[in-house]
């Protein structure tokens, strides 16, 4: 199995130490997991089968890797790039896939390979615009999935181009937030009555009231301002510990995951890692508490030298925190596709 000369380096660990906001010091370990992979995703952790799901973008790849057994699986879905896919709750080998501009559903055996999974395309959005691909997606309390789009021209990112979007259990689409650049994290407060969202150009994590029985948002205001920190990259994935607080991956800076109180819009803690091009995370493991990091390797071939574990799955252990359960998409049988 050549997937990119994919390495599984569970005994590599990385000790760095942890700086957080009030001059405490905790020692924690980064250990490279998988990799090295293009552009590693969307992170996904399924508790129901200890299962890290996880995307490459442009290789057009879904992966599973099984925490237990160290197993490594990978599908191709043809559409085009692929950024997010999370499980179809009830429905056993079933995953909604977003893939170019179209939202599938792909029939998958996560135990081998497949470079030609049964795809249904359930929903294709953003048809006139020439650029525009799927970007980061996640489930609501509610279980309707959420995922947005961004434009992508070879190295150039046009801006205002896109939307971010909510497919409720019959996969009708609603426009959320419109327009927007490079759509990127969201997440739900344990209250189910909170949305945060990140659009990666402006540098900033916003935040939104939340209805949870009809999905609405409202009132829009900033929570956090990477300028204001001085924080140089932008942010990117994002997810939410058992206590309420975010953490976010700080992209194309110096490389850093980020812990925000989501209450004060207080900087917490920042974890540097040791490659630039962090692009997401999320709580897994059987106790959901390790933090889950993914990056790029793309744009960054004369840098591999000094950033070698670029492109890898990233394991953080010794956070002294626990994440939330991830959830799968409700999407319901016999819906009309596509329409």
């Amino acid at each position: 199995m050549n997937m990119h000369k994919i390495i599984l380096l569970t005994a590599v660990c990385i000790s760095l130490i942890n700086f957080i906001q009030g001059g405490d010091n905790t020692e924690i370990s980064i250990v490279p997991i998988l990799g090295p992979f293009d552009l590693a995703e969307g992170p996904h952790w399924d508790e129901n089968s200890n299962i890290l799901y996880f995307v490459d973008i442009h290789q057009q790849k879904l992966y599973s890797w099984d925490s237990e057994t160290n197993e490594l699986t990978y599908t191709f879905i043809k559409y085009g790039p692929v950024s997010v896919a999370v499980p179809i709750d009830g429905k056993e080998n079933s995953y909604v896939v977003g893939s170019g501009t179209n939202l599938v559903e792909i029939y998958w055996n996560r135990h081998f390979n497949d470079t030609d999974p049964d795809v249904e395309i359930i929903r294709t959005v953003d048809s006139t615009r020439l650029y525009n691909r799927f970007n980061d997606g996640k489930v609501d309390p509610k279980g309707r999935f959420w995922a947005g789009t961004m434009a992508e021209h070879g190295n150039e990112y046009p801006p205002n181009q896109a939307s971010l979007y909510k497919f409720d259990s019959d996969a009708k689409r609603s426009t959320m937030i419109s327009p927007v650049s490079i759509s990127n994290g969201l997440v739900w407060n344990h209250a189910n009555d909170t949305f945060y969202y990140i659009d990666s150009p402006q540098k900033k994590v916003f935040v939104f009231d939340y209805d949870n029985e009809s999905g609405n948002i409202s009132n829009q205001r900033t929570l956090f301002d990477f300028v204001k920190y001085n924080i140089t990259g932008v942010p990117d994935g994002m997810t939410i510990d058992s206590t309420g607080n975010l953490w976010v991956a700080d992209n194309l800076g110096n490389g850093k995951v980020l812990q925000i109180d989501p209450s004060s819009g207080e900087l917490l803690r920042i974890v540097d890692m040791p490659v630039t091009h962090v692009s997401s995370l999320a709580f897994g493991g059987p106790n959901k508490d390790i933090l889950y990091v993914t990056s790029a390797r793309e744009g960054l071939e004369d840098e591999i030298k000094n950033q070698p574990y670029a492109g890898f799955v990233f394991a953080i252990y010794g956070l002294g925190v626990t994440g939330s359960p991830m959830l799968s998409y409700k999407l319901e049988d016999d819906i009309v596709f596509n329409k």
